[in-house]
Order: C-alpha cells, then structure tokens, then sequence
C-alpha cells in the first residue's frame, strides 16, 4: 500500500510538472539503465553567487529533478502506456530545451557576450545577458540568433542585460 501511495504521490508531482513550464536546463545522458538522482540544494553547499550564477544552477537543478521525476515514471512496471508516453514526451522536450539553450549560449560567448543565460521554455526563450545596456544590433544579432535556433515567434523572445 506505501509503494502506490508514493506511486501516485510521485505521478501528481510530475503531472505538476507537465503542466508548469520549468526554467532550467542540464546536459544528461538518460538511458533506460540509468537513475538519475537530484541532489537538494543546500546553503552551505552552494558558494555566495551572483544572480546569473544562483539561477543556473537552480534550474539544473529544477531540471535534474524533473529528470528523474520522469525517468521514475517511465521505468515504473505499473505506469499506463499513456501516463509512461506523456513522460518521455517530457523527458524529450526537456531535454532539447536543454540542448537549445547550451547552443545558444555558446554562440552567444563566441560572439563576445561572455555571461549569458537562455531559458527555452516551451514557447517562448528569455535570453538574459550581462551587460549594462544592449545597442538596438547587438539585440539584434541576439535575436537572430534565437529565433534561427528555436523557431519561436520574435513576440515570445525578451532580452534583459543586467550589470
């Protein structure tokens, strides 16, 4: 009875996940062999960062967390087919998020902004860049680059610098 209480506990917490769009992003490589574990954050374990810094990490680990959230669901031997189809769906869109924004944010450091942050979430990308003001080309050039590796709409695309 304690296994399909924490069956169905877990199936909520992801269907919650299903629904949000989450903000974060991690590089792993799943296999169906493969359990990943997301550690918890704690004060101590995390250095004082700045806000760029905190909020990568977070969302990877937001993002690790859902990862084996779904994983979880997937390998379960007593998950419907379409509750187990709706995970790797996830599963999938989380993780070329992921890969849109590594790319992203390479192109955007070989193109001389060297601290910048992208959240591809769902339909729209938020490209956060450390810089005290963008000129209207470097927006552009920012732009551009999100739209041509996304294909989302330029209306779903903010731009924020910050110092």
């Amino acid at each position: 009875m304690e296994k399909g209480m924490r069956r169905a506990a877990l199936v909520a917490a992801v269907m919650v996940l299903l629904a949000a769009d989450s903000l974060v992003t991690a590089n792993l490589v799943l296999r169906e062999d493969t359990r990943v574990q997301a550690a918890p954050a704690s004060a101590e374990a995390m250095p004082p960062a700045d806000a760029l810094t905190r909020f990568r990490t977070e969302r990877e680990q937001l993002r690790a967390k859902e990862e084996a959230e779904l994983n979880d669901i997937i390998h379960d031997e007593n998950t419907s087919e379409e509750t187990r189809s709706q995970a790797q769906q996830r599963l999938l869109a989380l993780l070329d998020a992921a890969s849109k924004e590594c790319i992203l944010e390479g192109i955007l450091q070989s193109r001389g902004f060297e601290d910048a942050l992208i959240s591809v979430n769902g339909g729209s990308v938020n490209a956060i860049v450390r810089r005290e003001t963008l000129t209207q080309q470097e927006s552009a050039v920012i732009l551009e680059l999100i739209l041509r590796e996304t294909g989302v709409t330029g209306g779903n695309v903010k731009i924020i610098p910050i110092k």
